[in-house]
């Protein structure tokens, strides 16, 4: 079975125009997955819900949580024809479906795994920092996430490490954020004991240079 060298995390926040629903930031989503087309064999790409799962999932609506699933495969059918366009062989996984042997036979298969955060059928969400961490933990990967801010910030700076939960200041997220921002994010890394690197996934050249391993943005160092 395939095994994962590398995992990416693409957050809605860079992906989509987060304020208004159902907005693709088309420009950014062709840049960043051009940046990753040189690490496909071995990556697993994960990405988020932005503007479109976070905006449903965040609803009362009676139809919020088939309309989360709906926005959500909407979203990843952009991000499979853009990968398509770049020759990329990639397989779409869903969130609910998701499973560590599912996403082996994908990469035996010569294929890019992408999995999105995703609603199960009773309204649980299936977030993709969970997926992340946990794909991570299970083959002592670190965790890469791309996000729309420079890395972890502490008194209005980006710190360049983290070793420490407490010496996080929190900051305030998007009211579509339906899976706790920032720092539920760090709680969820310290907890799963898995070193992660954040940053900004907007800036041109990021994922490229994170993927070839180099530090930028915060490293989240809990283990050596």
């Amino acid at each position: 079975m395939g095994v994962p060298r590398r995992v990416l995390k693409l957050g809605g926040s860079v992906l989509t125009c987060k304020s208004v629903p159902y907005c693709l930031d088309v420009a950014v989503t062709r840049q960043c997955l051009s940046e990753l087309r040189d690490f496909s064999q071995g990556l697993v790409l994960v990405h988020g819900g932005g503007s479109f799962g976070h905006y449903e999932a965040s609803k009362r609506a009676p139809t919020r949580i088939q309309l989360t699933a709906v926005s959500m495969q909407e979203l990843n059918a952009y991000i499979m024809r853009e990968i398509s366009v770049l020759g990329i062989r990639a397989f779409p996984i869903p969130g609910r479906y998701f499973n560590m042997e599912h996403l082996e036979r994908v990469i035996e298969l010569g294929y890019m795994p992408v999995i999105y955060g995703d609603v199960r059928e009773n309204g649980e969400i299936v977030s993709g920092d969970d997926l992340t961490i946990a794909i991570a933990k299970k083959y002592s990967l670190t965790a890469l996430f791309a996000t729309d801010v420079d890395g972890v910030i502490v008194n209005g700076k980006v710190v360049y490490e983290l070793d420490r939960l407490e010496d996080f200041v929190g900051l305030e997220h998007d009211s579509y954020d339906v899976t706790g921002g920032m720092a539920e994010k760090l709680r969820k890394i310290f907890t799963a004991n898995v070193n992660s690197l954040v940053f900004n996934g907007k800036r041109k050249g990021n994922i490229f240079n994170a993927l070839k391993g180099e530090r930028i943005g915060t490293l989240i160092k809990v283990r050596e």
